[in-house]
């Protein structure tokens, strides 16, 4: 099963799709993208550890008073704020947020300027101020049990340090869909010439002659896409890993994911939940193995063969009703879906695909018979 030409292609989409998944803003947006929230993140937990407190949050608030009397410095010395009244960063900010507010012209000027880094780590320093301080979590679309759980979150007296949009940029088409994407087409790839190759090649008799016969054949087979399944997603798994590991974002891992907008089942740091959600992709690249192998014993060529796996991914991650929803929502309540739904989900779809390959074999023997 593992020839050298399917492991070269392999490695070959595994570097193009790392080339493609990873160098993007969750994880390497570079210095003209960076993302500001989870530099503060970063900064904070360096200076006050993983739960920030309402003490740590006052020191916090005083630390950007030396930054802002720079922008005001700054504000005070470009004429273009000068022009429209403004010679103060708080003002500068309350006009901003102002419908019509007029300040599109001064951010132009302000991204242009050496202030550019100050301004976008003030902008992020505020957002995170007003995350802390409007901490009411949204209950809407809760059950009982999801309220008591949103009301358990509020009553904290410590927000975790993760930046409200770290777990969206995890969850969200970004970095959690293409992974998942990348390993089940990297299975099907290694998995898809299991039993149309040997077709092609006229070895059915020899494998129905042997002692393990057609039908021990075909477990071996089966049981040889599942082991090349799981090695995919754990190559994948340490690529993830060392991805974050050079990020930068290391020392977020250990971070609680529950906050204001994201209520999950349990008290789960950040590592715990990608080994959570990575549980589910384990699955998913279990589906593409069982796929694959019913479609290579049926298919009649390997052009048919790749446009039928190739149609099936584009089922799978352009529908709003399969994985976007499964991989979003996973142990999350609200959203009209189960903390476990996914699972349940999953589960049938691997009982499915199993069911196939239980026809496929039947189909086999019976060819054999002929």
């Amino acid at each position: 099963m593992f020839m050298p030409k399917r492991v070269a292609l392999a490695l070959l989409v595994l570097l193009i799709g790392g080339v493609w998944l990873y160098p993007f803003r969750v994880l390497y947006p570079g210095e003209r993208f960076k993302d500001w929230d989870t530099v503060i993140a970063v900064q904070m937990e360096a200076k006050y550890g993983l739960r920030i407190d309402e003490a740590e949050f006052e020191q916090f608030k005083q630390s950007l008073i030396p930054k802002m009397a720079e922008a005001d410095a700054y504000i005070r010395s470009t004429p273009a704020f000068a022009r429209v009244n403004l010679d103060r960063y708080d003002r500068y900010v309350k006009r901003s947020g102002m419908t019509n507010g007029g300040t599109l012209p001064l951010d132009r000027v302000i991204d242009a300027g050496p202030a550019k880094d100050l301004f976008a780590e003030l902008q992020a320093s505020l957002h995170w101020i007003a995350y802390y301080e409007n901490r009411t979590v949204n209950t809407f679309g809760l059950n009982e049990a999801g309220k008591k759980r949103a009301a358990e979150i509020q009553s904290r007296d410590w927000v975790s340090v993760l930046p409200p949009n770290f777990i969206n940029s995890y969850n969200s088409t970004n970095l959690l869909n293409r992974l998942a994407l990348t390993a089940m087409l990297l299975t099907s790839l290694l998995v898809m010439p299991i039993h149309i190759g040997d077709r092609r090649a006229g070895l059915g008799e020899i494998q129905a002659a042997s002692r393990a016969g057609t039908k021990g054949v075909f477990r071996l087979k089966t049981a040889a896409a599942l082991l090349t399944a799981t090695w995919v997603a754990a190559v994948l798994l340490v690529v993830l890993l060392l991805a974050y590991r050079f990020s930068g974002m290391w020392s977020l891992m250990g971070a609680d994911i529950n906050g204001l907008g994201r209520i999950f089942l349990a008290d789960l740091s950040f590592m715990q939940y990608i080994g959570v959600t990575y549980a589910a992709l384990l699955m998913l690249c279990w589906l593409a193995a069982l796929l694959t192998v019913f479609f290579s014993s049926i298919a009649p060529n390997y052009f048919v063969l790749a446009g039928v796996i190739a149609l099936t991914l584009i089922l799978f991650f352009e529908s709003d009703y399969l994985l976007n929803p499964m991989l979003n929502h996973i142990l999350s309540l609200g959203l009209g879906r189960y903390p476990f739904q996914t699972f349940v989900e999953l589960s049938v779809l691997l009982l499915a695909a199993a069911g196939l390959t239980y026809i496929a074999r039947k189909r086999e023997m019976k060819r054999e018979r002929r």
